[in-house]
Order: C-alpha cells, then sequence, then structure tokens
C-alpha cells in the first residue's frame, strides 16, 4: 500500500489530532503519546510487532511506547494524548497490559459524529474540542493519581519553558530535590521514557507543532532543535513509523 496522507493536524497543550484521507501501511513504530484511533468512514487494522492483523475495527487505543504497525484505507482520526496528563492517565487504566485495545463504539456515543463534523468545517477549535470529548469519553473520572509525581511534574513543567536549552539531568536532579541516581529512576517510572529520550519527544512535539503551522520540514527542524530536515525525518519514522514528506496537510 502507498505511504500517502493528506489532511490536517491541530496541536494543544497535552495532545495533537492528525486527521484526513490515508493510504498506508506504517513501519514498525512506537511514541511516547497513547494513540486513540478512529475509523471515520471505514475500518483499520492494528497489530504488535509480533502478531498477525487483527480484524478490522473503527475504535482502538494504541498504549503509550508500544510497538504497533497500523494499516488503513479510509478517513481516520488519530488523537495523541500524553501519557503523564489526567487524562493520559485515565487511557491508561484503560489499556491496562495490554499495547492495543479495541474500542466498542457505543462507548463513545455520538462524540466521533461530533469530530467528524468539525472536520468538515475545518474550524480549529471545534476539532480540538471534538477530539478532547473523545478523549474525556474514554478517559473516565478522575483518581488521585492521575498526575505524576509532584517532583517529576515540577521537571516536566520546567522543560516545556525551557526547551531551546533544556537542564542537564543533574540539574533537573537538583530542581526535584533528589540525587541524580535517584532522578533518573523515579523519572522513568513515571514517565516510562529516559531524560534524554523524554527530552527527544518533546522537540518532535515541537517539530510536529510548526509543521502543523505550514513551516517547512526544515524550518520545523531548526526550531525544534534538530540539525536539519533529515535528522527531524529520521526521528519522525522512528516515531510514528512513516516519513513527514508523506504528510499532505490541507
Amino acid at each position: 500500500m502507498g505511504q500517502t496522507a493528506a489532511g490536517q493536524i491541530v496541536v494543544w497543550q497535552g495532545g495533537s489530532l492528525w486527521t484526513g484521507r490515508a493510504a498506508m501501511t506504517t513501519d514498525v513504530h512506537a511514541h511516547h503519546a497513547i494513540q486513540i484511533t478512529l475509523g471515520l468512514d471505514g475500518g483499520f487494522r492494528l497489530r504488535g510487532p509480533e502478531a498477525a492483523f487483527g480484524a478490522e475495527t473503527v475504535a482502538a487505543v494504541v498504549a503509550a511506547d508500544k510497538q504497533h504497525v497500523f494499516s488503513v484505507d479510509a478517513t481516520v482520526a488519530l488523537i495523541f494524548v500524553e501519557p503523564e496528563s489526567p487524562q493520559g492517565r485515565g487511557l491508561g487504566r484503560l489499556c491496562g497490559e495490554a499495547a492495543i485495545v479495541s474500542i466498542d463504539p457505543e462507548l463513545l456515543g455520538r462524540t466521533p459524529g461530533a469530530l467528524l463534523e468539525a472536520i468538515k468545517g475545518r474550524d480549529g477549535a471545534e476539532m480540538e474540542a471534538g477530539a478532547r470529548a473523545v478523549i474525556a469519553q474514554l478517559s473516565g473520572p478522575g483518581s488521585p493519581r492521575d498526575r505524576p509525581d509532584a517532583r517529576v511534574a515540577r521537571v516536566i513543567g520546567m522543560l516545556g519553558l525551557r526547551l531551546d536549552d533544556p537542564p542537564k539531568l543533574a540539574e533537573a536532579a537538583h530542581l526535584a530535590k533528589l540525587s541524580p541516581d535517584r532522578f533518573r529512576h523515579l523519572f522513568v517510572e513515571e514517565t516510562g521514557l529516559q531524560y534524554r529520550s523524554y527530552l527527544l519527544w518533546l522537540r518532535l512535539g515541537r517539530a510536529v507543532a510548526a509543521f502543523a503551522e505550514g513551516h517547512s520540514l526544515t524550518e520545523a527542524a531548526h526550531a525544534a532543535g534538530f540539525s536539519d530536515s533529515a535528522h527531524l525525518s529520521r526521528t519522525f519514522r522512528r516515531t510514528f513509523g512513516l516519513m513527514p514528506s508523506s504528510l499532505h496537510l490541507e
């Protein structure tokens, strides 16, 4: 199947919506975001790296940091949610230990239809609202553990302000009032990623946001601290299973 996709990307703090017509089968890949996948006019298939494709479905959730392959020839909505957010924690409970969870469309109620109408209207604010409604429908009520450890949350908040000049691990540990070794282990426990890998994920998110705003791949790469568009493309393909050049934003 050719690697083509045409559509729109809307980015907000803690999440993003990628939607449009796609005809592709991705490489095996994994990303830090939890992925809600909705087939808006047809189905799609998902599988883990060693399993056969499951039955075609129209709604599924892929857990954070889990390798998978995505195959589709339909109009889809991919909603990416940061797993450290309250909504991400709720979706994490929905996934449990599974890498991929098929969702009964009845659990989503009317939210996919409302999202589709917003997409047809090409209104970014309405699209974001529709995607957030889908997230809320699946993430369920909050719990006391719906936020990461306060010390890790403090560092994550600071990274959002200092991504152009991120602190070294030792400085981040000092902010968390922990030894570097203890901070390193706690950060992995809370996020699932090594500190440097998390920084790379944040930079990739900045590049995607710049690309969605209409900047070229080179401009997006430089805005996010990548050496050039080739570096960004390699990271993008490893993370999302396809080259950013295969995306045609409308």
